[in-house]
């Protein structure tokens, strides 16, 4: 048997089992490698956790319990639960379904946009597997393009269940400690998908992943999220205060039902909003035959960008406090990814390939001066508060005075 090395590195061997080999992604919490099932010689996905996280007593019992949860779940469009475990230096692993193909993200980077009828068969996808999971009483807190997998043969499965509210219930209870910097870059969702309620008081349910799915899908139709800022902060007080508006308002040709379909999924208040997957599930094939859509799958992507960094407006947390108004700003459109180069002539690298290289090291620089950026306007925000509560006391006690 292969002799283990450190975690993360080519040929380790995890609980003697499951060798581990390339990277092919990176998120805010983990690292995705391809590995090997050396018991069963089959092809799996080892998602290594952050370092930070394995260390913390808290956190990996609820990750025990959530992986086991996760595993419960059976349905061709969410990806399976092998095992999971723990490596004899304490490194925490989970062992997936290896999906070869890309991710909804790699879909948009080449398409843009895609048509409507594309666009409501990738949601109805997604939602059937976020019904079979909410009848199974979890919810996924983390609804993006980025966890949506696209096989090579064009089937869609949903990623990371469990994996973020195991992250998430810490956070909102206060037990997660990850002793340093880690917790400011610990991603537990992205800002721009964000559900309002999460963003006020760290609270989720059904209703929350009925609203990411209907802002994935405003992304899909017009190319863009609805909503823009310069900060994390500011994309995730925007939505608290502003509605996500109808597609069409962004790109021409939107059916007015998924107009309708959109704005059902997205209010604000919870209670306003569709109640569920299914029910939301309903809605789209509604729309669908209303709008007379054929069913339109999407093709895999053809190039997939591995071990990518996140996207930008990530690393947010739950934010408590009052919620100030941001400045309506329209996000940059998304860099689009040209049709892959023949592979039969070695090429030198493109000039999409620079951009694209370019595009990393401004995300990841943006993406640092955002978190300062946030910091800041916190501990201005704290001290405000401090400043109005003394100077109150003090008009109180004068006069409150003989």
């Amino acid at each position: 048997m292969p002799r283990d090395t450190a975690p993360g590195t080519a040929r380790t061997v995890l609980d003697g089992r499951y060798r581990v080999g390339e990277v092919i992604a990176r998120g805010g919490m983990s690292t995705v490698h391809r590995g090997t099932d050396l018991r069963l010689d089959r092809p799996v996905a080892v998602k290594i956790m952050d370092p930070s996280l394995a260390q913390d007593p808290a956190f990996v019992r609820r990750f025990e319990r959530e992986a086991r949860a996760a595993a419960r779940l059976s349905h061709p469009g969410i990806v399976a639960v092998h095992d999971q475990g723990r490596h004899a230096d304490g490194t925490i692993f989970l062992v997936l379904e290896l999906v070869e193909g890309g991710t909804l993200r790699d879909v948009l980077r080449e398409q843009v946009r895609l048509a409507p009828a594309s666009a409501l068969t990738v949601v109805e996808q997604v939602l059937a597997a976020l019904s079979v999971a909410h009848r199974g009483g979890m919810v996924h807190r983390d609804v993006k393009p980025e966890n949506v997998l696209v096989s090579s043969t064009g089937q869609l499965k949903v990623a990371d269940f469990g994996l973020v509210a195991a992250a998430w219930d810490g956070a909102a209870d206060g037990s997660l400690d990850t002793g340093g910097s880690t917790s400011d870059d610990l991603i537990l969702g992205t800002a721009a998908y964000l559900a309002p309620e999460q963003v006020q008081h760290g609270r989720t349910d059904e209703r929350s992943d009925v609203y990411q799915a209907g802002v994935v899908l405003f992304e899909l139709l017009t190319g863009v999220p609805p909503h823009g800022g310069d900060t994390a902060l500011a994309v995730a007080y925007r939505h608290v205060n502003v509605d996500v508006p109808a597609p069409s308002t962004r790109a021409p040709g939107i059916p007015r039902a998924l107009d309708r379909l959109v704005v059902a999924a997205t209010r604000r208040d919870p209670d306003d909003r569709l109640a569920g997957a299914t029910a939301f599930l309903e809605a789209a094939r509604r729309a669908r035959q209303e709008e007379s859509l054929p069913f339109a799958p999407v093709a895999a992507p053809q190039r997939r960008r591995t071990a990518a960094a996140p996207p930008p407006h990530t690393g947010t947390r739950v934010f408590t406090g009052p919620t100030p108004r941001a400045p309506v700003d329209d996000p940059p459109p998304p860099f689009r990814a040209p049709d892959p180069e023949p592979e039969d002539e070695p090429d030198p690298p493109s000039r999409a390939d620079r951009n694209a290289d370019v595009v990393d090291r401004v995300e990841r620089h943006a993406r640092r001066r955002d978190r300062i950026r946030s910091r800041r306007i916190f501990t201005m925000w704290v001290l405000a508060v401090i400043a109005a509560s003394v100077a109150s006391g003090v008009v109180g006690w004068g006069l409150g005075t003989p």
